[in-house]
C-alpha cells in the first residue's frame, strides 16, 4: 500500500514530466522555426507554451509545499520534493530561452533582414541532446547519464566562445551579428540548465550535488 507521501510524490512527478515534455516541445518548435525562417509565424505558439510552463511551475511549487507541510518527508522523499521544485524552474527556463531565441530572429524577420543562423544551427543539436539526456536522467534516476551531461558543458562553453569570436570578426550585418550572438547565448544558458537538471538527479540519488 502506498504511503500518502508517495501518492503526493507521484502527482508531483507527473507535473514535472509534463513540464519537461512541454519545454522540449517549445525548444524543438523554436529551432525548427529559426532554421526554416518562420520565427515570426511561430512566435505566439511558442510563447503559449512558455505561459503553460509557468502555470505548471506554480502548480509544482504549490504541491511541493503542501507535501512538506502535510507529510514532513525525510531522506530521499524530501530530496525529491526539493529537486522537483528546482526542475519546475529549470524546465520553465528551457522554454523561455527557446522563446527568446525565436523572438530575436522574429525581430529581424520583421525588418525583412535575412540572417543565416549558421552558428545557431550548429550549436542547437548539441544543446538539444544535453537537454534530452538530462531529462532522461531525472526520469530514470540514472546518475551515469547525468554525469555525462555535466561533462559536456565545457564543450558547449568552448563552442559558444569560439562562435562568438567568429561572429564578431566575420559578420558584416550588425543586426544579424546581434541576433546570432543572442541566440547562441540562449543556447549556452539552456546547456547550463541541463547541467542543473542533471545535478538534481545526482542529488536525489546520492544526497549531495556533484562537485
Amino acid at each position: 500500500m502506498l504511503r500518502l507521501v508517495e501518492i503526493g510524490l507521484k502527482e508531483l512527478e507527473k507535473l514535472v514530466a509534463e513540464a519537461a515534455d512541454k519545454s522540449m516541445d517549445a525548444f524543438k518548435l523554436s529551432v525548427e522555426a529559426i532554421e526554416e525562417k518562420k520565427a515570426s509565424a511561430m512566435r505566439e505558439e511558442v510563447k503559449r507554451r512558455v505561459v503553460e510552463l509557468r502555470k505548471i511551475r506554480e502548480e509544482i511549487d504549490e504541491l511541493a509545499l503542501e507535501i512538506i507541510a502535510r507529510y514532513q518527508p525525510v531522506a530521499q522523499d524530501l530530496r525529491k520534493v526539493k529537486a522537483f521544485m528546482e526542475l519546475g524552474y529549470a524546465f520553465l527556463r528551457f522554454g523561455r530561452y527557446a522563446y527568446d531565441a525565436l523572438a530575436a530572429f522574429a525581430r529581424v524577420e520583421a525588418l525583412d533582414i535575412n540572417c543565416d543562423a549558421r552558428y545557431f544551427r550548429e550549436l542547437a543539436p548539441l544543446v538539444k541532446q544535453m537537454m534530452e539526456d538530462s531529462i532522461e536522467s531525472i526520469k530514470t534516476l540514472d546518475v551515469i547519464k547525468a554525469m555525462k551531461v555535466i561533462s559536456r558543458d565545457d564543450d558547449v562553453d568552448e563552442l559558444y566562445h569560439k562562435f562568438l569570436s567568429e561572429i564578431m570578426k566575420s559578420y558584416e550585418s550588425v543586426p544579424c551579428a546581434v541576433v546570432e550572438a543572442l541566440s547562441i547565448k540562449f543556447l549556452e544558458r539552456a546547456a547550463d540548465h541541463s547541467v542543473h537538471v542533471a545535478s538534481q538527479t545526482v542529488f536525489v540519488v546520492e544526497g549531495k550535488y556533484p562537485e
